[in-house]
């Protein structure tokens, strides 16, 4: 899912919690997708994360993702 040109140059936990939010934007029931406001700010905090390259990443961890916000609530 990640654009190749990065030669796997990104950090996957930001990847994976970039693809939950965008899970959440295509749920078929419209009530049960995060309202634009809440992608903005999930989406926002993964853009601000550095990446050390360097690091270790434990794969095994499930990647946490934004709670979720129901319309009409």
């Amino acid at each position: 899912m990640a654009d190749p040109m990065l030669q796997g140059q990104y950090p996957s936990r930001g990847l994976y919690q970039a693809l939950a939010v965008a899970a959440m934007c295509v749920q078929e029931q419209a009530n049960m997708r995060p309202v634009i406001a809440d992608v903005v700010t999930a989406l926002s905090y993964l853009a601000l994360q550095k990446h050390d390259p360097n690091a270790v990443q434990n794969s095994r961890l499930a990647p946490s993702t934004p709670t979720r916000t129901r319309r009409g609530r």
